[in-house]
């Protein structure tokens, strides 16, 4: 699907490029054969291009996906010169391309937009930069959610939780490190072909970006402060219940041991066939291990 906005600039927007759009750039833009090979298919690593009279750009943004529970690349291709601006992205349920085409259509977008490919692209990128923002929500309400478990007793329960969310951070800062890189070179090299009064775009458009990496790296910190303090948690119990069986085995050693000593097979055995014999034995059985108990109680041990 290609659409075309037209002010002093014109806009390209290509989802899931086939044959006529790649002809239609080739015929009305001439842009490099490389470059247009390229925008056939999805590309699995970023690049910052600079070509005579514009730049290319691979970028890859984060996308939330529900059903894997975790953060996935989203491909935006962008080719940008002085009057001529294409973004292309490869998949047209994405929801924040959808929500970027309800702004298109917002009354002014020409007038404040269509003046300069410059501001447009920072405007565009503004609007990725905020989704990406955004999606981190679902992260914080997991973080806070692993924090009330944890403190409610249920280490074993945020065990999963923690996982699935470590995984989303990582991957999440996995795409965004390669993102942020881009986006460096775009700094770099922009001013030097849009003019140093384009400079203070690309420099807010990076600003944003180190915005979205501190939200990121926050939850990444507190993740793991969390994930520490249930492990901490969780030695606390084991320490405890080994103390426990431990003080169980001591104190029941010497009436195992007597117990023992009556179920062996020899010719004699005191006060067996004797009158009370049951309650002596018994009592031969626990009164050394009540010893040891009251011992253990006295020397708080116990």
């Amino acid at each position: 699907m290609r659409q075309i906005y037209k002010g002093k600039i014109t806009w390209v927007d290509i989802t899931s490029p086939n044959k006529e759009d790649i002809e239609y750039l080739q015929k009305n833009y001439r842009f490099h054969p490389l470059i247009l090979k390229e925008l056939e298919t999805l590309t699995q690593r970023n690049k910052a291009e600079v070509y005579e009279n514009y730049l290319f750009l691979v970028t890859h943004f984060p996308n939330w996906d529900s059903k894997k529970q975790t953060s996935l690349p989203w491909e935006l291709n962008i080719i940008i010169s002085p009057k001529v601006l294409v973004t292309v992205s490869y998949n047209e349920v994405c929801e924040t391309h959808l929500e970027l085409t309800e702004k298109i259509y917002q009354k002014d977008f020409e007038k404040e937009h269509l003046t300069d490919t410059v501001k447009l692209l920072h405007f565009i990128f503004e609007h990725y930069l905020d989704f990406a923002a955004r999606q981190l929500v679902h992260i914080q309400e997991k973080i806070n959610l692993i924090e009330e478990q944890i403190f409610q007793h249920k280490q074993q329960e945020v065990i999963p939780i923690l996982s699935f969310v470590k995984r989303d951070i990582l991957n999440f800062r996995r795409i965004f490190r390669y993102l942020k890189e881009d986006l460096a070179s775009l700094d770099r090299r922009g001013p030097r072909l849009f003019g140093e009064n384009s400079k203070i775009y690309f420099d807010d458009i990076v600003g944003d970006s180190l915005r979205v990496e501190n939200i990121i790296e926050n939850f990444k910190d507190t993740l793991e402060s969390l994930e520490n303090t249930n492990n901490s948690l969780m030695e606390h119990k084991i320490n405890v219940l080994t103390k426990i069986y431990t003080t169980i085995c001591f104190v029941t050693l010497p009436t195992i041991l007597v117990i023992s000593l009556y179920q062996t097979n020899t010719h004699y055995l005191p006060f067996v066939n004797s009158r009370y014999d049951t309650l002596i034995v018994l009592l031969i059985a626990f009164i050394p291990s009540l010893l040891v108990y009251l011992y253990l109680r006295k020397k708080k041990l116990l």
